[in-house]
C-alpha cells in the first residue's frame, strides 16, 4: 500500500470521526438564517386593526364610501378592540371605530348617528386621554357637538380640552377657531342653533333613468299630529329644513323638503288647503328648478316634526307634532277633511258601534291592559296584507284572508269585552303600511294590534311569536321583518337607522309590555287544546309599527309553511280560541 493510499484512508476515517460533530453545527447554521428572515416577519406582523385601518383610509379617497363596506368596517373594527382593548392596537381600533361612525353619521344624516359617533370618540378619549390622536378625536367630538347635536356647550369643552391639554398639537390651531364659533352658538340666540343649521340630507340610490317623478301627496290631519306621504317612482336624494322668513328668521311653522334630481308629476296639485282646522293647513309643491321639486308645509303649530323615507315603493313620510296648547277645531275632531291615500283603499271601513263597559270589562283588573296602568278604550285592529299584497302562502291559505279572519274574531271578542274595536281593513284591500299606523293615531286608538301569519323556507318550523319596535337583534327577527316589511335583509340594515332616531318618541317600554301580556295570554289559552311551540318575545324594526302614538304589537299567529299550523289556521275554532286568550 502506498503512503498516498494510505493518507487517503486516514483522511476519510477523520471524517467519518467528525460527522456527528459538524451536522449540529450544519443544523444550526442552516437554523439561524431563518430566525433573521421570521424576525423580519415578525416585525411586520399586523395586528387586527390595521388592515380596516388601511382600507378605511384607502376608500377616503374616493367621492363615496359604500355603507355596506361601512358597516364591515365597523364590525371588524369592533372586534378588533374587544380582542385586545388595551394598549396602541386597542387605542387605534377604538379611534378609527369612532371615525367610521363618523362618516356612518354624515351618509345617514341621522340625529342619532350623531350621537353614536359622539360616543365613540368618548369611549375612545375615556381610555387614552394622552394618545397621539387624541386632539383630532377632541376636535371632531367637538364639531359634532356644535354643528349636528345643538351642543355648543360641550363642544366648547372638547376645544379648551385640546388647547389646555395639547398646545402643541397639530389640532390646536383649529380647535381655537372652532372654540369661538363656539363662543358666539352659545351666545345666539336658541332660534339660530336649532334645525335651520345644518339643513338635513339623505342619500339614497338612484335608480335608472333622469329624473325621478313625484307622483302623488298624501296628506292626513289626526288631531294634534299630522302624516302626509310624497310617493315617488324612484328613489332621490332628498333635504328638508325650517323655512326661513325675508327676515332671515325661522317661520317654526313651516316646513319644506327638497327632492333633488326630481320632476313634478302631471297630476300634482300646486296648492293644497287643508279645511277642518287640523295641525297641517296647507301643502305646496313647486318646480323651484329644472332639478329640484320643493314641497313647503304650513301648520298651525308646530313643536316637532320626524322624515323618513321608506322603500317598496319608494315614498317620504313626515310627520309633525303640535305643541301642548294646541287646539284642534271641533270640526277637524268630528271629521277628517283630507283625501284617502289610494282609490283602491278609499273604502272607509266599517265600524263597531261603541257599547260602554260591561262588568267583564271591570274585572279585568289582573289582565292585561290593567297591568300596563293604561286607560284603554279604543284598540285598533290591523289585518296585515290584503289587496295586491297577498302575504305568505302555504298548503292552499293566503295570509291577507287568514289575518282578516282573525282581526274580525278578535274584534267580536274585544267588543264583547266593552271596548271599542276599529280596523284598518274589514274587506280585501290594499294599503300602504304607513297608513295603518297613520289610522291609528287619527281614530285615537289607545292600543294598535298588527295580525300576521309566519313563514319559513323550512315547513317544520311552528309556533307563536309577538313583537314590539325595537332594532333587530337575532337573524330571525331580520328575516321576519324584511318579509313584513317586503324588503331584503339588507334594507333593514338603513330601516335601523330610521328607526334609532324615532325610538326617541315612540312607547317603546309599553309596546314591550303590550306584546309580553299579548303573547303570554294567547299561547297559555291555545295550549289548553294544542301543542304550540313558543318563540316569545322579539323586537324588530316593523314598518307597520313605526309611527304609531300608542303601544303597538305585530301578532305571528302561526306559520303558514307548516301543514299542521296551516290546518290550525283554517279553523275558526282555533283563532277564537286565541283571540279569547288575546283578549
Amino acid at each position: 500500500m502506498s503512503v498516498w493510499t494510505l493518507a487517503l484512508l486516514c483522511a476519510l476515517l477523520m471524517l467519518l470521526a467528525l460527522a456527528p460533530a459538524l451536522t449540529p453545527a450544519l443544523a444550526k447554521t442552516t437554523r439561524t438564517a431563518k430566525p433573521a428572515s421570521s424576525a423580519k416577519a415578525q416585525k411586520i406582523d399586523e395586528t387586527p386593526a390595521d388592515a380596516p385601518v388601511r382600507r378605511f383610509v384607502a376608500l377616503l379617497t374616493r367621492k363615496s364610501i359604500p355603507l355596506a363596506d361601512l358597516r364591515k368596517l365597523e364590525d371588524q373594527l369592533e372586534q378588533a378592540r374587544k380582542i385586545k382593548p388595551d394598549g396602541l392596537q386597542g387605542a387605534k381600533a377604538g379611534f378609527f371605530l369612532a371615525r367610521v361612525q363618523e362618516e356612518l353619521a354624515r351618509q345617514s344624516g341621522l340625529k342619532a348617528d350623531w350621537f353614536k359617533a359622539a360616543e365613540g370618540f368618548g369611549e375612545y378619549l375615556k381610555q387614552f386621554p394622552r394618545h397621539i390622536l387624541a386632539p383630532d378625536a377632541l376636535v371632531r367630538r367637538g364639531t359634532i357637538r356644535l354643528t349636528q347635536l345643538a351642543n355648543p356647550e360641550g363642544a366648547q369643552a372638547d376645544f379648551q380640552t385640546v388647547l389646555r391639554d395639547h398646545p402643541r398639537s397639530s389640532r390646536a390651531a383649529v380647535a381655537r377657531t372652532l372654540s369661538r364659533q363656539a363662543a358666539k352658538s352659545q351666545a345666539a340666540p336658541q332660534a339660530k342653533t336649532g334645525r335651520l343649521e345644518p339643513v338635513a340630507e339623505h342619500e339614497r340610490s338612484r335608480g335608472p333613468g333622469d329624473k325621478a317623478l313625484l307622483l302623488d301627496i298624501r296628506p292626513k290631519n289626526s288631531g294634534a299630529t299630522s302624516r302626509t306621504v310624497l310617493d315617488l317612482d324612484r328613489s332621490v336624494r332628498f333635504k328638508y329644513q325650517l323655512l326661513e322668513s325675508s327676515s332671515g328668521k325661522a317661520e317654526h311653522n313651516r316646513v319644506y323638503v327638497d327632492l333633488l334630481q326630481a320632476r313634478l308629476g302631471a297630476t300634482i296639485v300646486e296648492d293644497t288647503h287643508l279645511g277642518g282646522g287640523g295641525l297641517l293647513k296647507s301643502i305646496r309643491a313647486v318646480q323651484r328648478d329644472a332639478d329640484t321639486v320643493r314641497v313647503v308645509f304650513d301648520f298651525a303649530d308646530l313643536k316637532d316634526y320626524k322624515i323618513q323615507s321608506l322603500d317598496n315603493p319608494f315614498r317620504i313620510v313626515i310627520d309633525a307634532f303640535a305643541g301642548p296648547n294646541f287646539k284642534p277645531t271641533a270640526k277637524e275632531q268630528g271629521k277628517d277633511q283630507i283625501k284617502e291615500p289610494t282609490k283602491e283603499a278609499a273604502r272607509e271601513p266599517e265600524q263597531p258601534t261603541f257599547a260602554p263597559p260591561s262588568a267583564s270589562r271591570k274585572r279585568m283588573a289582573v289582565d292585561l291592559v290593567e297591568q300596563l296602568g293604561l286607560s284603554v278604550r279604543t284598540i285598533m285592529i290591523d289585518a296585515g296584507h290584503g289587496g295586491k299584497d297577498p302575504g305568505a302562502q302555504g298548503y292552499g291559505l293566503v295570509e291577507k284572508d287568514v289575518n282578516l279572519r282573525m282581526a274580525l274574531i278578535l274584534g267580536k271578542t274585544l267588543k264583547d269585552r266593552g271596548f271599542k274595536v276599529v280596523y284598518t281593513r274589514t274587506t280585501d284591500v290594499f294599503l300602504p303600511l304607513e297608513e295603518r299606523t297613520a289610522q291609528a293615531n287619527a281614530k285615537k286608538a289607545d292600543l294598535f294590534l298588527s295580525i300576521h301569519c309566519n313563514a319559513h323556507t323550512d315547513p317544520g318550523m311552528s309556533g307563536l311569536e309577538t313583537y314590539s319596535l325595537n332594532l333587530a337583534r337575532t337573524p330571525d327577527a331580520v328575516r321576519v321583518a324584511a318579509r313584513e316589511n317586503a324588503v331584503s335583509d339588507k334594507n333593514i340594515s338603513d330601516l335601523q337607522m330610521i328607526l334609532t332616531d324615532l325610538m326617541l318618541t315612540s312607547k317603546i317600554k309599553e309596546s314591550v309590555d303590550l306584546a309580553r301580556g299579548v303573547h303570554k295570554r294567547g299561547l297559555a289559552n291555545v295550549r289548553r287544546v294544542w301543542t304550540v311551540a313558543d318563540h316569545g318575545n322579539r323586537e324588530a324594526p316593523f314598518y307597520v309599527l313605526m309611527g304609531a302614538k300608542m303601544p303597538s304589537a305585530l301578532l305571528e299567529i302561526g306559520y303558514i309553511t307548516n301543514r299542521t299550523e296551516a290546518a290550525r289556521l283554517e279553523s275558526d275554532a282555533y283563532l277564537r280560541t286565541l283571540s279569547r286568550g288575546i283578549a
